[in-house]
Formats: structure tokens, C-alpha cells, sequence
């Protein structure tokens, strides 16, 4: 009798050390509600801001250990929208400007995306990531700081990505190219305000 007690209890210490392995290493792709996520992004020029957003059509997340490993997002460019320009027909020109072979050419190139290929860790919820940024079909090896949430078991990504609009083609009113005579300078740089929300 004793004999198989001590048989149960080590049959189940070792069952709960290989759930607590397997918990510890497997990984966990939680869904991501793109309804909730989104993608912000804003530009400037000499005499002008503008900003808007554009919608996710996939994204995952992978955590290991609670911790983020790896991961993938798609941006649908044809959903590209202008919040600062208020008058219908300035904002609707804007728009139809921003998707054309000028900047961002959608109809040849209608998605964009990312690919994590390496995470590092710098406190419990904040990691550097790395990864290839696709545009255009131009891609480029990027890097930036990501923050992970999570309240009520939803995990929230957050990140801020500056991009040189030059790497992927873009150069359109640029310093020493050609473009209108109000955007006769607009900068390299454009901003990129991820937020994934995973359900």
C-alpha cells in the first residue's frame, strides 16, 4: 500500500514538473483582434503635418514563458486614411495622391508588412525587436522597441517605428527631387504607432 502511494505521489510530481516544463517553454499564440488594433502614422514637411491610420489585415503575436518571441503583422494599404485635413475634397485628393506611384503606389503594391526575426528582452515588458519591414517589395532589416501589456488577460503590443521613406523608393518632393512647389522639401522620415491587441 505504501508502496504504490509513493508510487501516485511521484507520478504526480512528475506530471506536474512536465506541465510546468511544458508551460514554461511551449509557445502561445494568442488570437489578435484586428478590430482593435491598429496602425497610426504620420509625415512631415516643411510646412505641413499630417497623420492618419491604416488597418491591419493580419497580425500574430508569439510569447514564450509570458514573454514575446516572435511575431508578424500585415498592413492593408488600401485603407489608408488623413485625420488633419477636415475638408472632404482637400482629403479625399490627399489620399488618392499618397496612393500613387508618387509615395506608396497601392495598386501594385496593396499590403505591406513586418517580420519579427529576433527578440531581446530589457525588463519584464519592454524588448528590443528586429525584423524585416516590407514596401513596395523593397525590404529592410529595421529595429525598435516594442511594450507588452496585460490587463484582464488581454496582451497589448505597442511600439513607435521611424522609417526613411528613401528605402523604399519614396522620393517624391524630397530634398534635391522633384514635386510641387508646396512640398518642395518633405522629410525622410515617416512614423509608424503600432498597437496590437490580442484578444
Amino acid at each position: 500500500m505504501k508502496k504504490n502511494l509513493l508510487i501516485l505521489s511521484s507520478v504526480f510530481i512528475l506530471a506536474i514538473i512536465a506541465w510546468l516544463i511544458y508551460n514554461k517553454y511551449r509557445v502561445v499564440i494568442p488570437p489578435v483582434d484586428t478590430t482593435k488594433s491598429e496602425v497610426g502614422w504620420s509625415a512631415k514637411s516643411v510646412s505641413d503635418t499630417h497623420y492618419g491610420k491604416v488597418q491591419l489585415s493580419k497580425a500574430t503575436l508569439e510569447f514564450k514563458d509570458s514573454k514575446l518571441v516572435g511575431g508578424a503583422f500585415e498592413i492593408d494599404m488600401n485603407t489608408i486614411t488623413v485625420e488633419d485635413i477636415t475638408d472632404a475634397k482637400h482629403n479625399s485628393d490627399f489620399i488618392r495622391h499618397i496612393t500613387t506611384g508618387d509615395f506608396f503606389q497601392t495598386d501594385q503594391f496593396p499590403s505591406a508588412s513586418f517580420t519579427i526575426s529576433d527578440v531581446e528582452p530589457i525588463s519584464e515588458s519592454e524588448f528590443i525587436v528586429s525584423g524585416d519591414i516590407t514596401i513596395k517589395a523593397i525590404t529592410k532589416q529595421i529595429q525598435f522597441k516594442t511594450t507588452i501589456t496585460k490587463v484582464n488577460d488581454i496582451r497589448t503590443a505597442r511600439a513607435t517605428i521611424v522609417l526613411d521613406k528613401n528605402q523604399f523608393g519614396i522620393d517624391y518632393g524630397g530634398k534635391d527631387k522633384p514635386g510641387s512647389q508646396k512640398d518642395w522639401f518633405i522629410y525622410d522620415d515617416f512614423t509608424l504607432n503600432v498597437n496590437i491587441v490580442c484578444k
